[in-house]
């Protein structure tokens, strides 16, 4: 992960993630052609002569009789033609969409920890994408560019342990056990939290508190985790700074802002 020696680590912001080119569309004349697009060609078939309305090599008209018989008769290759370069673009990732289901199941997907929740297009493509470029998630910015896809605000804190002779007292250094340095705290935007009722909860059964749907992302995290590393949910924290109610905010004798957690 990403964790400083000297503080915990807190990361809110996400890496972009180039999603590729997009094939242009159309991207060939016969991609998706209409019946105007064939007719020249289509009437260089037929034979010549004033029998066929082309007397002396001349052009026959596009308002004769076999110019409108021909029209009938392209209909069907216009659409073979539209549905063939369709299911070539099935073949690659940026062409993908009626055959989106196959790709998944080729790949493993929808996301077993999500496999209870409805994902959008946009979703399933992204993750998709990541699965068939075996993309890696190992800093904390793509772990929150991760949780985004999946419809997540989050933050991670990397919790650095107090060590005598080293850290501050009253300083930003963590009171623990050195193995706690092994978690990462995920905090989890607007999410709802349940808390266990004496004489409504079950001893043994119902946790302390729940974190709702935010546990399918703890479910993914841990997944994808490096294997020496354990997420833990944790409520977002709000913090804002104390004022002398004229504007002017306060801090300590090292120019520090004085906060609060609201």
């Amino acid at each position: 992960m990403a964790r400083s020696p000297a503080f915990n680590t807190i990361t809110r912001s996400a890496r972009d993630i180039d999603g590729g080119e997009a094939l242009p569309s159309p991207y060939d004349a016969l991609a998706a052609p209409a019946n105007d697009d064939l007719i020249t060609a289509a009437l260089s078939m037929w034979p010549t002569g004033p029998a066929w309305g082309s007397p002396d090599g001349a052009a026959v008209s596009l308002g004769s009789m076999l110019a409108r018989f021909t029209r009938v008769l392209l209909d069907p290759f216009v659409w073979l033609y539209a549905r063939a370069f369709a299911l070539t673009r099935e073949a690659s990732l940026q062409g993908i969409t009626e055959l989106l289901p196959e790709w998944e199941n080729d790949h493993g997907l929808p996301e077993p920890c999500f496999a209870l929740t409805e994902q959008t297009t946009a979703q399933r493509m992204m993750s998709l994408s990541r699965k068939v470029r075996a993309e890696g998630v190992n800093h904390p910015e793509e772990f929150v560019r991760l949780a985004l896809d999946y419809g997540f605000e989050i933050e991670i804190e990397e919790p650095a342990i107090f060590e005598c002779g080293f850290s501050e007292i009253a300083g930003r250094h963590t009171v623990g056990p050195s193995y706690e340095e092994t978690y990462w705290i995920v905090r989890v935007r607007d999410t709802a939290i349940s808390y266990f009722e004496a004489g409504v909860g079950e001893a043994g059964y119902d946790p302390l508190f729940s974190f709702g749907a935010s546990e399918q992302l703890l479910c993914l995290l841990r997944k994808m985790a490096p294997a020496w590393t354990l997420p833990v949910l944790a409520p977002w924290i709000n913090y804002a700074a104390i004022g002398d109610g004229t504007g002017r905010v306060l801090g300590d004798e090292h120019g520090n802002i004085i906060g609060v957690i609201i």
